[in-house]
Formats: structure tokens, sequence, C-alpha cells
């Protein structure tokens, strides 16, 4: 649960979203440029709401190794290569794809009128969407080549000369036990009849918290998440946190509003259910009456659960509370039973993000009947495995979380799956061999000095900023200096040697590493925060930042074309990564990262009037994004995208000021008819990284969940608020492209 990791992931996805033992990733604002590659987190494009001191250390990690989310690859995250037919269609169109230079425009479409559709129409009719896949996008083609890169690695790692306890062959096992998908199909549900069996033997409510416990270790979380965070209050200390789970589906507000599409919907997810539980070997009739249990018990635990919205709001989710209190407030549950069962270590005091979750939780526990809660702890644990099990639990799980929810119409071939599940249960060791082969010194080396360039462009930009008083820019400056640069890798890489890995036993090896993973987090409750700790594994097409520790991180996946090349043009590196890392910077200080102080602790560090000033300028944002059409008749949530649409707004404009910093004395004009200037070919450059094509259903699925405008919006909502893009195309005071009033925080 760490704090609200804003990445650049366009959490499109829509596979079932599995709670993390660890709780809501909260405090790491997830850097919303990218669409995470070979990493995808196991909420499958599915952006975990923000928890102020989130538990997103577990959430990631756990959520990471835990068996069936990320497996599933039901949802768009995934990035496949192209249409079925083809494959590798988008990629081999363009052979130098590695270091190529901007794509094409449309010269038919007036760029002050549509900008996105100038920069990327040719792209988008080039690339359909593939079929086993809900959205497609520029971030898309890049996973694709790290995810081949990847099975290379796998390929040639499962060999005896290695030696088994070694992280190569350990990798190289763990992707072909994936791969022996006979193997998985014969063995059915036997690899989890033991928690089936201990789910059915549960004779008093008193003894689910034990049973629970077990489940949690091996699944990731099962009814509410716990695991460990930052501090808000003291950021060099990790504390224990639990927070809010239980739902299968995406958001609370799924099994709240009463629209037809919704109980439409709701109706598809109950009967997913019946037949994911007689495929787990239940009778039709008993599984009918148990899908009906599971489901009135989900909507109750989401009618004590907190909105997305809402919790955007650090201090909503930051409740500092004595153990013992948490005990009394919940009479019906043993905690005591539960946190040996986990083998959490002794703590006094507790985060408890939702108090209202849990309250409403044991009194659900009070009156719910066994049975219900049997019923329930089955589906979650089926639900959590079946992405690694038999083909029909697999088809199933695909049919809903895949087509009906995001739209996908085909599961992506399993080689992707495993590449995907091998990145999130040992990401480090499949990391480091990608590092070695991909990710040289030197291009990290270039890579720090380009943040470097951005630092002293924001710095600048804050010393000019109009509105903000000098007390509080002064304090803003210094938390900006102190903002630490994490790039490509980690320092110092985990150590697996306790995880028992077999080339024969899917499951096994994944309940190793999600166990590894578990102990891994929670042991570090009542410890210095370990800074060398990274949220997303190196070959992620992704970046983030995380306002605890108040650093920025780029894994190596993303420091690559058309992102970054030593062979692109200034304006080109600029208006790609270039906007991506002042994104992330902008993070924070966007309404969730500016609460937090230079050593990142929460702590109100405005004056007053610069906070009123900051609200004013934000709400113009949440009014501007607000008026944006996701699909249909559905609306961007401007409330929900606030951060990521203020990192967005800022970290162009911090961009543009390195470039022109980088050209001092010199226009960056365009003459009438010529080549494109350099502002022009920056701009372009922006825009194409948003290119993409997603299916209704995911346009749906990201309006509802996701912290992130659609990619359309990412590009004409931040354009329209700035004047040097207009005065680069020339575009009328009139044009779409110019927008009245002008919205600008940073």
């Amino acid at each position: 649960m760490r704090l609200l990791i804003s990445a650049l992931v366009l959490a499109l996805a829509a596979a079932p979203p599995i709670q993390a033992l660890a709780g809501a990733r909260s405090s790491v604002t997830e850097s919303s440029a990218a669409v995470a590659a070979p990493s995808v987190s196991r909420d499958n494009g599915k952006t975990p709401p923000p928890v102020s001191s989130a538990l997103a250390k577990l959430a990631a990690a756990r959520q990471a190794p835990a068996a069936a989310k990320l497996f599933d690859n039901a949802g768009s995250r995934r990035n496949s290569a192209a249409p079925a037919s083809n494959p590798l269609a988008s990629l081999s169109r363009d052979a130098s794809f590695g270091h190529r230079g901007l794509m094409p425009v449309d010269p038919s479409v007036n760029p002050c009128a549509d900008f996105f559709q100038y920069a990327c129409g040719p792209w988008m009719a080039r690339n359909p969407i593939p079929a086993d896949q809900s959205r497609w996008g520029t971030f898309s083609e890049l996973a694709e080549q790290n995810r081949l890169v990847l099975k290379r690695i796998l390929i040639k790692s499962s060999r005896p000369e290695l030696g088994k306890k070694s992280d190569a062959r350990k990798i190289g096992d763990f992707y072909k036990s994936c791969m022996d998908e006979s193997r998985v199909d014969k063995a059915g549900v036997k690899p989890i009849q033991e928690e089936l069996d201990a789910i059915a033997a549960l004779k008093s409510k008193t003894d689910i918290p034990a049973e629970l416990a077990k489940l949690d270790l091996e699944t990731g979380g099962i009814l509410f998440n716990l695991g460990s965070q930052p501090d808000d209050m003291n950021a060099k200390m990790e504390i224990a946190a639990a927070d809010q789970g239980g739902l299968g589906l995406p958001e609370r507000d799924y099994y709240l509003d009463k629209d037809p599409d919704s109980r439409k919907l709701r109706e598809q997810y109950r009967t997913h259910i019946h037949k994911m539980l007689v495929l787990s070997g239940e009778s039709d009739s008993r599984a009918a009456m148990d899908a009906a249990r599971i489901l009135s018990l989900e909507t109750a635990l989401a009618k004590v659960s907190m909105g997305n919205v809402e919790r955007r709001d650090p201090a909503k989710v930051y409740h500092m509370t004595k153990l013992s209190e948490l005990m009394r407030q919940t009479p019906h549950f043993d905690w005591q039973a539960y946190l040996r069962g986990v083998g959490a270590p002794a703590f006094t005091s507790l985060n408890v993000a939702v108090p209202g979750f849990f309250k409403g939780m044991d009194g659900l526990l009070a009156s719910a009947p066994l049975d219900d809660w049997k019923a329930f702890l089955r589906w979650k644990t089926i639900h959590a495995f079946a992405p690694l099990l038999s083909r029909g639990l697999v088809d199933e799980n695909f049919s809903f979380f895949g087509k009906i929810l995001s739209g996908q119409k085909e599961i992506s071939p399993r080689w992707k799956r495993c590449v995907a599940l091998t990145d999130r249960s040992l990401g480090d060791a499949l990391g480091r061999a990608y590092v070695k082969l991909k990710f040289k010194p030197q291009e990290k080396k270039d890579a720090l000095a380009m943040v470097q360039a951005l630092e002293r462009a924001f710095d600048g930009d804050l010393q000019d900023l109009p509105w903000m008083t000098p007390e509080t820019k002064k304090r803003a400056l210094v938390k900006l200096a102190a903002i630490a640069n994490k790039i490509g890798y980690p320092s110092q890489w985990k150590d697996y040697s306790s995880v028992a890995v077999s080339p024969d036993d899917l499951v096994g090896n994944v309940r190793n590493a999600t166990l590894f993973e578990a102990r891994r987090t929670l042991n570090k409750i009542g410890k210095p925060v370990d800074k060398n700790d990274w949220d997303m594994t190196p070959p992620t097409v992704n970046a983030y930042y995380d306002p605890l520790q108040n650093n920025i991180n780029f894994p190596a996946g993303i420091l690559q074309p058309p992102f970054y090349s030593n062979k692109f043009s200034a304006p080109q590196n600029l208006g790609g990564i270039g906007a991506v890392i002042g994104h992330e910077m902008t993070h924070g200080f966007d309404d969730q990262g500016r609460q937090y102080d230079a050593d990142g602790n929460r702590r109100d560090w405005w004056t007053k009037k610069d906070a009123r000033a900051f609200k004013k300028r934000s709400d113009c944002l949440v009014k501007e994004y607000s008026g944006f059409v996701a699909t249909g008749t559905v609306h961007v949530n401007g409330k929900l995208t606030l951060g990521e649409n203020t990192a967005d707004n800022g970290g162009v404009r911090i961009a543009l000021k390195a470039l022109k910093a980088s050209r001092p004395g010199q226009s960056l004009a365009a003459d009438p008819g010529g080549p494109m200037s350099p502002e022009q070919t920056f701009f372009v450059s922006y825009a194409q990284i948003w290119c993409e094509n997603k299916t209704a259903q995911a346009a749906v699925l990201q309006a509802r969940t996701d912290p992130h405008s659609p990619g359309r919006y990412r590009v004409n909502g931040v354009l329209m608020n700035m004047p040097e893009f207009q005065e680069a195309f020339r575009c009328p005071a009139n044009s779409p492209m110019v927008r009245h009033p002008e919205c600008r925080v940073w």
C-alpha cells in the first residue's frame, strides 16, 4: 500500500481485480504515462485507488506474484502484438522502429482543430486493436518488444547446466512450468483442492480469521488487505496498514449504480461466478445458490467501501489506530489469530485506511450465515487461482473479465501470459537479465542527464511562477531539489535463494513467490524504509513518483525508442521521455503530492493564500476534463483524473522549457510551408506517445476506474491550455485547440 503510485500507466485492463494482502496501492503516484508492459499490476489495468500511506508495496509486491490477476491477462494492459493474423504487423511495418523518427501526421486534419487526430490518425488507421487486446497504443508497441526480449531470455534460462539454485535457472523453470499447458490442464483444480477442502471444513465463523490468513498468504488478499507502508507522518519508518478489499468487480459503484448497464453487468457477473463454481466441482443448483450469496455479500462490502474519488484525499485514508482499539471495534474478527496466521511481526498501532469498511465487515461477520462466508472464501480462492488452472476455468475467467468487461476478443497467447507472470513473480531475477542485455551504463548516465535538465527547467518554472508567494515558493524549491532519481534498475537486487521453483509445478511456484513477497513486506513493519525498493520491475514500460520517498522512478523498459534515443533530436526526446519525466516531477506538486514535504511527510507547507490559489487553478482542470466525452454518454471524471491531468499539463510545460533552454537565443518558429520547427516537432512527439485505439468497453472501464484521462485528452486537453502550442501552429483565437480560459497550475 504505498502512497498513490502515480504511474504512467493508462490502466485500462479489465482483468479480475485481485486485492493484495498488502492493501491498496496508495502512496506511489503511478506515472500516468504508460501501459505497463510485461509488468502489469495484478489489478490488470485497474489502477488501484490511492490510499494515503499506501500498502502499495504489498499491493505491488503482493499483487505481483499472486497467481491470478496477472496471469489471466484478461485486460488490455497486456500489449499483444497486432492483429491475430499477423502478430508482428505493427512492428514490422517499420524495420527501424528501434530508432525511428516521428511517425507520419495527417495533413488533411487541421492541427488547430484536433491535434490528436492530426498527430495520431495515420498510426490509428494502421494499428487496429489486436484480437488479444482491448487497447493498443504506442506504449504497447514497446511493451511488445520487451516481451519478446524477455521470452528469449526465459527460453534460454531453463538449462540444467545453470544449476537449480541460480536465478537464471529459477526464472527459466518458472516459465517452463507455466508453459506446460497440458500438465496444468490435466491437474484441474487439484492444486488448490486442499484450500477448498479446508474452507468446506470450517465449523464456525470464529474459524474464518485463521483460514483467511492462510489464503491471504497464498493469494495476496481476499477480504481485506494487510501490509506495511511508510508512515504519512514519519516517512522514514514502515508501519502496519490495513485497507478495504473483497470486491470482484473493478470498483464499488459497479455494485451500487442502478442504471440498466450496471444491472446487466452484475447479472453477468453472477452468472460468471455460477459457472466458475460449477467448473470447480459444485453442483449446478448449489452453485446458483452460492453465486447469489456471493454477489449479495460483495455488494454489502461495496456499501461500506470508500469510492475511488474520495480515496484521492490522503487524509481520508490515514487513521492511526491502536491495535487494541481495532479489536474493540471489530469484536467478531479474531485479529490475534489472523496476525499469527500471516506471521506479522508484533505491533501496537496501525493505519486503518477505511475504518468504516472494517466496522461494516465486522457487522457482516456477525449477520451473514457461515455458509455465505464459506461460499465467498471458496469463490475468492477459485477466482485468485483460476488463470493458473485448467482450460475451462481460464476460458471462463477470460470470458467475463476480458470479453465482457473490457471488450477483448481473444485471450493473449500463453507465452505472453507466462512472461508477465514470471516478471511479476521473480521480477528482479528476470529484470537483472533484461538490464544486462538491453540497458547499458551509458544509457543510464544519459537518462540521468536528461532528468537533471528537466529539474533545472522546473526550478526555473517555480522561480517564475506568478501566483505563488515567496514563502511557499521557497519550500517548493526545497522539495524539488530533494527529489531523488532512480533510473533503470535497483541498486541492490532481491535475493530469491529461499524461493523454491520447480519446472513442473506452476501453482506451487506462484505460491512460493507470493509467500516470499508477503513475508518480505510484512517484515518491514517497524523498520526504517528501504529506499532501494522499486514498485515496478526493470522491463516495465512505465514510471512513477513516490511522494512518501519524494523520488521518481524510471525502469529501463521505458527508456527506449519511441520515447528516447540518442539518435533522436532534442525536440523529439524532450517531447517524448522529457514530458514523461516532467510529468513525474509534477506529481510531487499535484493535489495529492503537494500535501507531502521534501522528506515525504504529509505536512501543510503552504500559506492559506497559496492553497486557495492552487485550488482555484485545479478546479479549472476539473471542469475542463469533466467536459470531455470518453465514449458514448460517458464523460471523463475530472475529479478522479485531476492528479494525472495536473502532471500532464505541468510535464509538457517543463519539457518545453528545457527545450528552449537547450537552444538559447535560437528561434523555434517554423517557416510557413517548410519543415517542422523544433517546437512543432516537440508537440508532435508528445502527442504520438499517446496514440491509441481501444474497445468501447475498455473506454468505459477506464473512465470509471482509471485516474488517467484517455489518450486523446492527454494530448488535446493539455495543448489547448498552451499559448506556445497555439503560436507554434498559428492557431486562430477561435480554434477548438484554444481554450478560454486557459487552465494552468504549474
